[in-house]
């Protein structure tokens, strides 16, 4: 993901690694800077966001002290440079939430929803009748999953994403070229693959999966065009074809990587719960570097929500 994330030129990627003695590294943080715009309204856009993290060592020696001296240094590097730090909890970070109080941080409620995928006896049965007869209708109509195989693909998927997007997310997407990187790397076996719906010989949709060996797989980026035909849910293709491919190659579990705040309604929560799965709130950490510049950027951000601006 370093490689990923420095090939980006809006992205700048930060790692902290603490070693024992013995020059075994006991634990790790990956965290990336990022920044929609240069010069001085970059300033306004730039945030620090770590997906996981920090990792530590299983059976090392005080893990809420190493996860605090890799949290002082990644503020002590990153808070001039940007509005907030925020940690996406991926499991359960109780062990080390003193280290982050310790360093300013707070705790926001944050649901994820994660399908074991080792047995499909169990996993299966806990997709809804509605989705089968979603998948069955697609497939009936000739629609296909495939797996991206060229540039052209992946900028057609993401056109679909960046659509979704502008009239629906209304938040910031990640660059075109991250996408196309993260092809590159997979077409050489790392961090996983681009997953594509094809229906009448047109991209529909797509999902990133990142892959962690034997662990999980996770939706990263996903999108369809669930509205253009009556027979063909690509949301619901994909999706499936995700829990399935995790299925068949011995990965234990599939993540969905959020599902919103649980004190706010969101569409596309009851859109996942309907595969199955169990939910968790793993939460994040919020570190506000500059309250007034957050201020600032979180009503302009609100203001830029409230418009489809064209062409962005």
């Amino acid at each position: 993901m370093f490689d990923l994330y420095q090939s980006v030129p809006s992205y700048t990627p930060y790692l902290f690694a603490i070693k024992d003695q013995d020059g075994n590294i006991v634990a790790l943080l990956l965290a990336v800077l990022i920044k929609n715009n240069i010069g001085l309204t970059g300033r306004f856009t730039a945030r620090v966001i770590v997906h996981g993290g920090p990792l530590i060592s299983p059976g090392a020696a005080e893990p809420a002290i190493l996860a605090s001296q890799l949290l002082e240094e990644l503020v002590r590097t990153t808070a001039r440079r940007s509005l907030y730090i925020q940690f996406r909890n991926m499991f359960d970070m109780s062990a080390v939430h003193e280290a982050f109080s310790r360093n300013s941080f707070m705790f926001i409620q944050h649901l994820n929803l994660i399908v074991p995928t080792t047995d499909p006896e169990d996993t299966v049965p806990g997709i809804s009748k509605t989705r089968h007869r979603q998948m069955r209708q697609s497939l009936n109509a000739g629609a296909g999953i495939v797996r991206a195989t060229s540039e052209s693909e992946v900028r057609e998927f993401y056109k679909i994403l960046k659509k979704v997007y502008r009239t629906k997310v209304k938040k910031p997407l990640a660059p075109e070229s991250l996408f196309l990187d993260f092809f590159r790397a997979s077409r050489e076996g790392k961090l996983g693959f681009i997953q594509l719906v094809k229906y009448k010989g047109i991209v529909a949709g797509g999902m990133v999966c990142l892959l962690t060996p034997g662990k999980s797989l996770i939706e990263w980026y996903i999108c369809g065009m669930d509205k253009t035909w009556k027979d063909v849910h690509p949301s619901v293709l994909l999706t499936y074809g995700a829990i399935r491919y995790a299925l068949d190659n011995g990965i234990p579990r599939f993540d969905f990587l959020g599902i919103g705040s649980p004190d706010k309604p969101y569409g596309v929560r009851d859109f996942k719960l309907r595969f199955g799965g169990t939910v968790y709130n793993h939460g994040r950490y919020l570190r506000i570097n500059n309250s007034f510049l957050y201020s600032v950027a979180k009503a302009g951000l609100s203001v830029w929500s409230s418009f489809r601006l064209p062409g962005y």
